[in-house]
């Protein structure tokens, strides 16, 4: 609730600023109590509409989960380049469910949870040690990291008050469309 409020007030804050500042853009000055507030109706219907629109936590996770799976196929075929990317990818999701809602409740409880608080131990303990091992093309590390990724995964989920939800080694890909043969000629 605090995040979306701070959302909102960041929203409307963005748009005054615009409105007031930005030449070219019509000035509230002058401008009828009525104007001002069909304009402020305007912005908090726009404010809803990007709520309604906005994916949720469980979707990029989802995402996560596709990603993370997927980098550990690519590097069982050591192509690395490939490695690197999901690597990347699975870091940009894990960020983007923060910026959605950086202090969500834990399950069936009003206590918030500090996601970047846990993101910034878990990319200092485990994800970076990971991209390091991928960069050095160190199969041995990159497995040890991997797993200790998915303990340090599962200790969020536990947080969150989700401990049912646990992560387990890949039995395949998530990105079945890939190839994963670092020495693939097709398609051209």
């Amino acid at each position: 609730m605090k995040s979306t409020l701070l959302l909102v007030f960041g929203v409307i804050l963005g748009a005054l600023f615009i409105w007031f500042l930005k030449p070219g853009i019509a000035s509230p000055v002058g401008d009828s109590a009525a104007d001002s507030e069909k304009r402020i109706q305007a912005l908090s219907d726009e404010i809803e509409r990007l709520k309604g629109i906005a994916p949720t936590q469980s979707h990029v996770m989802a995402d996560v989960g596709l990603q993370f799976s997927s980098l550990w196929f690519a590097a069982q075929q050591k192509n690395w380049d490939v490695a690197n990317f999901l690597f990347n990818e699975t870091r940009n999701r894990i960020r983007w469910t923060i910026r959605i809602n950086p202090k969500p409740k834990a399950a069936g409880s009003q206590d918030e949870v500090d996601l970047q608080g846990l993101f910034d131990a878990l990319d200092k303990d485990v994800l970076t040690p990971l991209k390091d091992s991928i960069a050095q093309k160190d199969s041995t590390k990159f497995e040890e990291m991997y797993r200790q990724t998915l303990v340090a995964c599962y200790s969020c989920h536990k947080a969150t008050n989700r401990p049912f939800l646990r992560p387990s080694m890949p039995s395949a890909p998530g990105l079945t469309v890939l190839n994963y043969d670092p020495k693939a000629t097709w398609p051209q």
